[in-house]
């Protein structure tokens, strides 16, 4: 009898371990927490944004409920970069940024029809997938940044990864410089990320990074951008924040100076 709880027991647990292990590794929190509002979405052709100091903590849980965001103003993510104009039932975007003096916060809200993982493992073509991603120059100095850290073009991926190239010309998470959620609710999908900034003296191999501290009248160079798969071997849209991003609209990945910006305000 003690040999047949011992059996029952192990089958037990090579079940539990099944279902965990088939749970995809992508799958978002699904909510209920209302984000939308009837607040106008504002279109910036020369994307230069404004940035509000949250006047309350901001919890990452990819939930807008968040007092100070609110307050904070709706930008429009429409701007086709790449690919044909697509139907708002099949992509439409927007976002909201707030800052403290240890981040800068994002919420991107996303209508995709068709929701599809960057890759299985998350790196390898990284770019062809659904993903968002932010482009950030922490002086708003420009220049070129593909092999370095002159500025960063952060690949936020569904599975919610951060990618980028390093400075050995290699593919490499940089999953802790972005704290990102991401949370669904029929075809919206929302990305709420804090993301510390760091200026071109970043060093992959040093321990010793230090963020920037954020202040009041502070210009970042920034850009977002979505990159739009449904279900093809490639992104068939690329939508930015801004009307034009340098040569095709896809130079944002190798240099800076065709980044907007952000001004951090009160």
């Amino acid at each position: 009898m003690k040999d047949i709880y011992v059996l029952i027991f192990f089958l037990i647990s090579i079940l539990t371990n099944c279902n965990q292990e088939s749970k995809a590794p992508d799958e978002p929190i699904k909510v209920i927490c209302n984000p939308s509002t009837a607040q106008a979405v504002q279109s910036i052709p020369s994307g230069e944004f404004t940035a509000h100091l949250a006047t309350t903590p901001i919890v990452i849980d990819g939930c807008i409920n968040d007092g100070s965001w609110s307050n904070a103003n709706w930008y429009s993510l429409n701007y086709v970069w790449m690919g044909d104009e697509p139907d708002n039932t099949d992509y439409s975007g927007k976002f909201k940024i707030l800052w403290d003096s240890d981040f800068l916060y994002l919420f991107v809200e996303v209508v995709d029809d068709s929701l599809h993982t960057t890759l299985s493992d998350g790196i390898e073509n990284y770019w062809k997938g659904d993903y968002v991603e932010v482009f950030l120059d922490e002086d708003q100095s420009g220049g070129e940044h593909r092999y370095n850290h002159q500025a960063f073009a952060y690949h936020v991926s569904t599975e919610g990864h951060v990618i980028d190239k390093n400075t050995k010309e290699e593919t490499e998470f940089f999953d802790d410089h972005v704290n990102v959620i991401r949370t669904q609710e029929g075809n919206k999908n929302f990305w709420e990320m804090a993301i510390k900034i760091f200026d071109s003296q970043f060093e992959e191999t040093s321990p010793n990074n230090t963020p920037e501290t954020l202040m009041r009248q502070k210009k970042i160079g920034f850009s977002i951008a979505y990159g739009d798969n449904d279900g093809k071997n490639s992104r068939e849209n690329f939508m930015g924040s801004k009307q034009t991003h340098g040569i095709n609209n896809d130079e944002g990945y190798i240099n800076a100076d065709v980044f907007g910006s952000i001004l951090l305000v009160e």
